[in-house]
């Protein structure tokens, strides 16, 4: 007969789940937020970066167009096999030496004597970076009680907005304080995140999840105990008992890569590789050719700027919208809502100047501003709620390689490919119209993705969304588990 103190280590997701929020989970995903916060910075740094680098090094505009890709194709080299890692030896040490590869990479990447050491550089800090970029979210989904995963995922994202902003802000501090060679103390400055390392090697914990899914329920028990001890101190009451529902949890110590791509997960993995790639997009489309659009309108460069910087903080309270409704509505309707309004609004963007100039209306900046934070509103907002959907899609033991995979393919497809035939669209004449009915059809093959394949994941527990369908399917492994007389989902 199984005991207690086994019973309550074979009962995880149902303890976490019907945890309240407390100081300690919030402390968990206000440590992630900062891992994404600075490491947004990072990336962010090139754009600013670039025109103080050409000011000494002459570059052209193929040099520049590799400069400013070195980092992104790192985190594509890398993403996948550091989720793997993940998923191996844990989310904490990944998230740790990642955080701590990027940061030295990037602080050498302002000793850099020549253009292509940096990109070198660049390159290899985006190692780094693509092992940093799926955790975050994991951990959410794996610490976060399963009625606020998606809520508390929007807010998270939001680091990253915040961090894309840090780096223009500094770099019009450093520009007139260092006026020589200033784009060098933007890389030194971001090297700071290795300071971060200490803090997340004492207060990080290993997710209690993945402790379990590799068969460490001693340890798992003790995260989760401290938990629970800790609630009950500060609220003087006794938590309720775990809900007993169906929760398959499936203990391997070594996952095979090819899971993802097996009986249920094969649907799951084409749909999020497409809906990913698709409406990731969007994201490229609005931070990458918003200024080279408003310029080619007819706006001033400062102007262009400007608009610009309002449109994308657009993206900051469109996160915090998603992360009211996506546990109300659920995954699936936030992700179509979000992703056809965008569209819609990504062809009335597109189609300012010339529709301003045909009606003979004099308010093509108020249009454009207004279609702009539209987009940017329901484009960049959507993010968070498919991130933590793609997150929910497979089993703790596999969840960060599938998220690698994930992310690998849509920031190849959606942040590299997919811009490059934008940009090819808007040299040719009358090209800023159609390139943005190429963004709207881009996006609505993403919503015709989740429409059709997906299927909603909100308030429930991740074992039992993504394990049951399988459970029968993957041979040696050993499975621990309650298995109520609910029917189990095939998802």
């Amino acid at each position: 007969m199984m005991t207690n103190e086994t019973s309550l280590q074979q009962n995880i997701p149902e303890r976490i789940d019907r945890l309240p929020v407390n100081w300690v989970i919030v402390r968990i995903m206000l440590l992630a937020g900062i891992a994404w916060f600075i490491e947004s910075y990072d990336i962010g740094i090139i754009g600013n970066a670039l025109p103080l680098i050409n000011k000494h090094y002459p570059l052209n505009a193929f040099s520049q167009g590799w400069l400013v890709a070195a980092s992104t194709l790192g985190i594509v080299v890398a993403i996948v096999p550091a989720s793997w890692i993940a998923d191996q030896f844990g989310r904490k040490r990944v998230l740790i030496f990642g955080t701590a590869w990027y940061a030295v990479f990037s602080f050498l990447c302002g000793l850099a004597t020549n253009i292509p050491l940096l990109f070198a550089l660049r390159l290899i800090s985006g190692f780094g970076m693509g092992a940093v970029f799926p955790i975050p979210y994991a951990i959410a989904s794996e610490y976060m009680p399963r009625r606020l995963r998606g809520a508390m995922t929007g807010i998270l994202d939001s680091f990253l907005s915040f961090g894309y902003f840090l780096a223009p802000v500094l770099a019009l501090l450093i520009v007139p304080a260092f006026p020589v060679d200033s784009w060098r103390y933007l890389f030194y400055i971001g090297g700071l995140p290795l300071l971060f390392v200490p803090v997340l090697i004492f207060a990080m914990p290993e997710s209690a999840r993945w402790l379990q899914s590799k068969g460490r329920h001693a340890s798992a028990n003790r995260i989760v105990s401290a938990l629970e001890e800790y609630i009950e101190r500060r609220t003087g009451k006794k938590l309720p008992e775990p809900e007993r529902e169906t929760a398959v949890v499936i203990t391997e110590k070594v996952v095979p890569v090819g899971m993802i791509f097996r009986g249920a997960y094969l649907k799951r993995t084409l749909m999020m590789w497409i809906a990913f790639s698709c409406i990731l997009f969007l994201f490229y489309a609005i931070q990458t050719y918003t200024p080279t659009v408003l310029i080619k309108e007819g706006y001033a460069v400062k102007n262009a700027f400007l608009v610009t910087a309002i449109i994308v903080l657009a993206s900051i309270p469109g996160k915090y919208a998603e992360t009211f409704v996506v546990e109300r509505w659920g995954r699936k309707p936030t992700i179509l809502l979000f992703t056809i309004v965008a569209c819609l609004s990504a062809v009335l963007f597109g189609s300012t100047g010339t529709l301003t100039k045909a009606l003979g209306l004099p308010h093509i900046a108020f249009l454009g501003l207004a279609s702009g934070i539209i987009l940017s509103f329901f484009g960049i907002g959507v993010d968070p709620a498919l991130k933590i959907y793609g997150a929910e899609q497979y089993p703790t033991r596999v969840r960060e390689t599938g998220v690698g995979f994930i992310e690998g393919i849509g920031r190849f497809l959606g942040g590299a490919l997919a811009p490059f035939i934008m940009s090819f669209i808007l040299s040719t004449g009358g090209g800023i119209p159609r390139a943005y009915i190429f963004v709207a059809v881009v996006g609505l093959v993403g919503v015709a993705a989740v429409a059709l394949l997906g299927s909603e994941t909100k308030g429930e527990i991740l074992e039992k969304v993504s394990e049951i369908a399988q459970k029968k399917e993957l041979d040696g492994a050993t499975v621990s588990a309650t298995v109520s007389s609910a029917e189990p989902e095939n998802g």
